[in-house]
């Protein structure tokens, strides 16, 4: 099959995952067929293609500030809207005109075969193996640049003007049935509008029905399957979603659930550590705290996070390993996290500039994590090299579905099971 061929045919396929919608944009130089990098006045420049730089406090912009310091080359961070990147990326790689580089949270199947190895990095700076996914072919094409987890965060103002407790330390989280009598309480005693809120994300629902023993679709003999465990969080999950314990307008409208929980009108907010600079810096009239999730059977989270790639032929292609290379070195990383408020992909302690005991809780729902599932990192990079990659996110479409009133949980789970394996 000729390249063209083949990628006409992938192309053809539609590619989406539970985490979120990220990918690379096409970069608007040209040099050595592509927009990698150019040359000015003998200046290399490349292109470092992200979505929410802006929102982590620029980490890293400032990182590509201190490489050209360090190498006189230009990385170009251009933060590309969560919204257009994977549009724009597909456009790109279709036009031959991928950028040097880009920090994704997804591997589309119409440009992974034109992702270079970067084992040889992974390996030198120690990456947790944990999140390192080979492609069919043996390399790795795509290191964690961060991760996140699914957590949760409370309204420490409202908790301690209704006299509620809560658990600071994962060894005694709350069940699931505690969690809710406590913001319900929080919200008849304090003047709540709300109990909790949930972003409307199969990937944070994901993590609830790790919580409850669930496999959450994870595969077995190669298909994905469901289980009783799952149709039970569902049935849970709609129990709860009665307008007043949590609000329907999220899941069934799409309305903001950081919005409403830093209206300060929430108790709980069950979303994850990529909140804690947000909240850090435009928080003011209450306070907030990090606390362990609540569990059914297991403690439990769901793993997320961005990927550094280097694309192929694009004329930069020596110079973007030499920046990835670089970005991973001890001091340099451990400079992004902190500015950026990221988890880092290796093991590393890191002194945050604010929020650290929140990072903290978070590293140890993560070491600590008992999901039975598939490992949330390496399915982003396998799912990509998949015969038939899934469309959308049927985790959360189905579920919409359930809480409309137009099907039950267990046709709710036999139905993502459809979807999932290309049904």
């Amino acid at each position: 099959m000729s390249e063209k061929t083949r990628i006409s045919s992938i192309s053809r396929r539609q590619f989406g995952l539970t985490a979120f919608g990220l990918s690379a944009l096409a970069a608007g130089l040209t040099a050595c067929g592509g927009g990698g990098g150019s040359s000015d006045g003998g200046a290399k420049t490349l292109q470092l293609i992200l979505s929410g730089d802006t929102n982590q406090g620029g980490a890293f912009a400032a990182a590509a500030k201190k490489y050209k310091e360090a190498t006189g080359i230009t990385i170009e961070v251009v933060d590309v809207p969560t919204a257009d990147i994977t549009t724009k990326l597909k456009n790109a790689a279709t036009a031959n005109d991928l950028p040097a580089l880009a920090r994704v949270t997804s591997i589309d199947p119409l440009w992974v075969n034109q992702l270079q190895d970067l084992t040889d990095i992974a390996k030198s700076h120690g990456i947790d193996e944990k999140y390192l996914q080979e492609s069919p072919d043996g390399i790795i094409p795509a290191i964690p640049s961060d991760l996140t987890a699914v957590g949760l965060f409370v309204n420490k103002s409202l908790f301690d003007k209704a006299g509620v407790k809560y658990p600071t330390a994962i060894g005694n989280t709350w069940t699931w049935d505690e969690f809710i009598g406590a913001v319900n309480q929080v919200r008849e005693k304090a003047g709540a509008k709300y109990g909790v809120v949930m972003d409307r994300s199969g990937h944070r629902l994901r993590a609830m029905m790790y919580e409850f023993g669930s496999t959450a679709f994870a595969k077995e003999n190669g298909k994905y399957a469901g289980d009783a465990k799952a149709v039970e969080t569902l049935e849970y999950f709609r129990k709860i979603n009665d307008d007043q314990t949590m609000p329907k307008s999220v899941w069934l409208s799409g309305e903001d659930g950081n919005a409403m929980f830093k209206s300060g009108q929430v108790a709980a907010y069950y979303s994850g550590s990529w909140q804690v600079a947000d909240f850090n810096k435009n928080i003011k009239d209450f306070e907030w705290l990090s606390v362990p999730l609540p569990k059914k059977e297991v403690n439990a989270t769901n793993l997320g996070g961005g990927f550094m790639v280097a694309f192929k032929d694009t004329g930069a292609d020596e110079e973007a390993k030499k920046f990835i290379d670089w970005f991973y070195q001890d001091a340099n990383y451990i400079e992004f996290a902190q500015l950026g408020g990221y988890l880092p992909a290796k093991d590393l302690k890191v002194e945050y500039q604010f929020q650290q005991p929140s990072f903290e809780l978070y590293q140890q729902q993560i070491s600590g994590n008992q999901a039975k599932g598939d490992n949330a990192i390496k399915r982003v990079v396998a799912e990509a090299y998949a015969e038939t990659p899934f469309s959308g996110d049927p985790l959360r479409e189905e579920t919409v579905k359930m809480l409309s009133g137009g099907q039950d949980a267990k046709t709710t789970v036999d139905n993502i099971v459809k979807l999932y394996n290309g049904a």
